[in-house]
């Protein structure tokens, strides 16, 4: 498998070098953002625009979990019990959810993966319903992990990864077209 992806990224970068040679350096610089591009380049188009859907999520996260739900040792004179920071945690992540998706859905469509497997409804359900399955499972082991001694952004930083991982495979041969 490792010799496989290896073989698979060498070929990508050999295709993006040949357009280069034939259209020229702005041609290439165009063509690199669409749908038409090879497969490694669509995964990097992916993990920016998970970067970017990342950036929403922790900005209300950090936000919320530093206002409204306190969920840190550090913003409070006294320590902030571990209940209270697992409820404050989920309530941030919770709110945040519905942001850092339909942020990851609109930039899926205009950067990476090509609409149209199903009717744009079933396409954001079906969308929205597997990020909310990695969303929860990160949701529910956040707090476990937090309870078991890890720090906050530990735990967020690990639901994250696991999160996009999961993600990218369910929507490239679940959601989308390609």
């Amino acid at each position: 498998m490792h010799k496989a992806l290896l073989r698979t990224l060498r070929q990508d970068l050999q295709t993006v070098l040949e357009h280069c040679r034939e259209h020229g350096l702005r041609e290439t610089l165009k063509w690199l953002p669409t749908k038409e591009a090879p497969g490694a380049v669509q995964f990097l188009k992916y993990v920016a625009s998970g970067g970017i859907s990342t950036v929403v999520q922790l900005a209300i996260f950090i936000w919320l979990s530093h206002t409204l739900f306190p969920a840190h040792d550090y913003l409070s004179e006294q320590p902030v019990s571990g209940e209270v920071k697992e409820k404050n945690a989920i309530i941030s992540n919770l709110i945040a959810f519905p942001f850092s998706n339909l942020c990851a859905y609109f930039l899926n469509i205009l950067f990476v993966f090509t609409p149209g497997r199903h009717s744009k409804w079933f396409e954001l359900t079906l969308f929205t319903g597997i990020s909310l399955a990695s969303f929860s499972a990160g949701l529910l082991g956040g707090p476990l992990l937090i309870s078991a001694g890890l720090d906050p952004w530990a735990a967020q930083f690990g639901f994250m990864i696991t999160s996009a991982l999961v993600n990218f495979v369910c929507r490239k041969f679940l959601v989308f077209q390609r």
